[in-house]
Parts: C-alpha cells; sequence; structure tokens
C-alpha cells in the first residue's frame, strides 16, 4: 500500500460513472486541451 493520500482517494470515484455525467451533459464538448476528467483531477488535487 505505497500509494498517496490523493491516489487513495481517487480510487473512491467510479471514473464510468463520472464519464456517464459527462456524456450525458456533453462535458467535453468543444474542450481543446484539458477534459473534464483532468479538470476534476487538477481541481481535486488543488484542493
Amino acid at each position: 500500500m505505497n500509494q498517496t493520500v490523493f491516489a487513495q482517494f481517487m480510487e473512491l470515484i467510479p471514473r464510468h460513472e463520472f464519464n456517464k455525467c459527462v456524456r450525458r451533459y456533453r462535458g467535453n464538448y468543444r474542450t481543446r486541451h484539458f477534459s473534464c476528467w483532468d479538470q476534476f483531477l487538477s481541481m481535486s488535487f488543488a484542493q
């Protein structure tokens, strides 16, 4: 168990559920660099 606290926290969030919400609300529509998942990871890490 040599994972960081951040990695352990990210394991709690089901990626497929996140992607399902992104598809439903077209969250990645017209994005260029950061996907919704990348933005979520960045904002979570900043907290």
